[in-house]
């Protein structure tokens, strides 16, 4: 016997609520921005020192002197990944954030679930090539010490490690509470990207991570 489809009105807030999480999730980024977390003396190398191919080991210091050549990757918005549809410029529209000061340093895509024209999902990607301010963030800071800084300026708890793909670098995924509920918010860090996927249709961190993996991986191509 298959399940009775909701009300109308209960429906509409389902849609409403996963809506104003998503949103929720990008006003805490706005709000409280990359937060400097208390930390005691970190040993690992910068972020910018880090052999970001290696998905499968820890990052390693790099020999004294060496000229790091960044790999060469395109970012691109995936039409459809893990289930999610890219909603188009005029659908996304009016979740968008207002213009911000200083202006918003990533690009941002919003995504579908269940084709209802709400999102569900919000992927937003920055670089070094385009960011200085990311440049320098990635020569100060270790892997570790970025994603912790992420995670507490979205007041995220439960934050777990998970393999962070064929893209390498590192990635962790926790909650985070918005006005409106929960969100699953996973992030990645590597030598010359940090990115994030905030999801509001999914409850486990097991089950956020390696749709995270997918989205990073089909968004961050080769060149």
């Amino acid at each position: 016997m298959s399940p009775r489809p909701l009300p109308a009105v209960q429906l509409a807030q389902l849609r409403a609520r996963r809506r104003n999480i998503v949103v929720g999730v990008l006003a805490l980024i706005a709000l409280g921005g990359v937060a400097a977390a208390a930390s005691s003396y970190n040993p690992e190398p910068r972020a910018a020192d880090t052999d970001t191919a290696r998905s499968h080991k820890e990052p390693s210091d790099a020999p004294a002197g060496t000229d790091h050549a960044l790999p060469k990757r395109t970012i691109v918005a995936p039409e459809r990944v893990a289930g999610y549809q890219l909603m188009t410029d005029q659908e996304a529209a009016p979740y968008a954030m207002p213009t911000a000061k200083p202006p918003v340093r990533y690009k941002r895509w919003f995504y579908d679930s269940v084709l209802d024209g709400e999102p569900d999902g919000v992927l937003a990607i920055d670089t070094v090539e385009w960011d200085p301010e990311l440049a320098a963030q990635k020569r100060r800071d270790s892997l570790t010490q970025e994603l912790r800084n992420f995670f507490a300026g979205v007041k995220a708890r439960e934050v777990t490690s998970f393999p962070a793909g064929p893209s390498g670098g590192r990635l962790s995924c926790g909650y985070t509470n918005t006005e409106h509920g929960e969100a699953t918010v996973c992030a990645w860090s590597d030598a010359a990207t940090f990115g994030f996927l905030a999801l509001a249709d999914v409850a486990r961190l097991g089950d956020a991570a390696p749709i995270a993996v997918a989205f990073r991986t089909a968004a961050e191509r080769p060149s």
